[in-house]
């Protein structure tokens, strides 16, 4: 039996429409070939950032990226999510119970192991080897929980490049005057006081700037404005659901209704906002997407803004 190409490995793992691989060559090449030639003078593990809002595309970037590189260019890649270091259920009931309620659902800063993360990127960069392999931490989102340790993938050997993904990667905090006034019917019914929003951006403060500051390279997928998230997140939730009416599953899984996604990506409207705003100056790739996730426009800030 042949085996499949390791690109339509990948093309089936995403659901994607082949010519995928054609507008992504198009497309990333430069910034893959650009991480490639970073690399090679990089004395140690060189980390790329990926940004994007929920559905923008961002996690199916990281694979695409790093099986080419491991495959046409032979290097070794870890790809990690930022959501891999959230919480666990247990911990963020302890947070809501502590701080505000809202910290119960996952996804805005506050709500990720930041120690965990730091100390999984010093693993990888000081080198797995086969006695000493660095477990990769995952995070089962349908259980709301990580997944056991036993189940971690495990690399045994030193790590050429990382490739980081997460919405709110890199974003920096608001100014306080900023936090004043809810952004939408969530903060002004449940966060009445500001608790919530100013608890988070201190977090941005405080914890993440750390892990940011750890990226040599930083790509952005950029939506056109909030509005596109609700029908990309209704999207994943679609396809997560087909992937499972095609597969045995033991256990039967939930999946969100289109108001239950509204809901949920309320949570994320102010950070996303101030990633829209705020991040694609700092960039190396901004990739400008249509409501179709279309990139209508490729910009290379770090570039463009470098005196001549």
């Amino acid at each position: 039996m042949t085996k499949m190409p390791i690109l339509d490995q990948f093309i089936q793992r995403h659901q994607l429409d082949a010519n995928y691989l054609v507008h992504a060559s198009d497309h990333f090449s430069a910034a893959l070939l650009s991480i490639v030639a970073h690399q090679k003078q990089a004395k140690e593990t060189f980390i790329v950032g990926i940004n994007g809002c929920q559905g923008s595309g961002k996690s199916t970037l990281a694979d695409y990226l790093g099986t080419r590189l491991s495959t046409e260019y032979d290097l070794n890649v870890a790809v990690l999510s930022l959501d891999d270091f959230y919480y666990s259920n247990r911990q963020r009931n302890d947070l809501a119970n502590q701080i505000h309620p809202l910290l119960r659902t996952r996804g805005v800063p506050g709500t990720h192991d930041i120690n965990l993360a730091n100390a999984t990127l010093d693993k990888l960069c000081a080198g797995a080897t086969p006695s000493d392999p660095v477990l990769l931490p995952r995070f089962n989102k349908f259980a709301d929980n990580p997944y056991p340790q036993s189940q971690w993938p495990i690399v045994d050997r030193p790590i050429d490049v990382i490739i980081l993904e997460g919405w709110c990667l890199g974003v920096q905090p608001q100014l306080m005057k900023d936090l004043i006034y809810p952004i939408n019917k969530l903060e002004a019914k449940r966060d009445k006081y500001g608790i919530w929003r100013s608890y988070v951006n201190q977090q941005l403060k405080q914890n993440y700037q750390g892990l940011y500051q750890r990226i040599d390279d930083w790509i952005m997928l950029k939506a056109p404005s909030f509005d596109s998230v609700h029908e990309w997140r209704l999207e994943q939730e679609n396809k997560r659901q087909t992937l499972q009416e095609n597969e045995d599953h033991k256990q039967k899984e939930t999946f969100m209704t289109s108001a239950e996604v509204r809901n949920f990506t309320a949570y994320f409207q102010r950070i996303t906002e101030q990633c829209l705003a705020t991040l694609p100056e700092q960039c190396d790739w901004v990739y400008e997407l249509d409501n179709k996730r279309n990139i209508i426009n490729t910009v290379h800030p770090q570039v463009e803004s470098a005196p001549t």
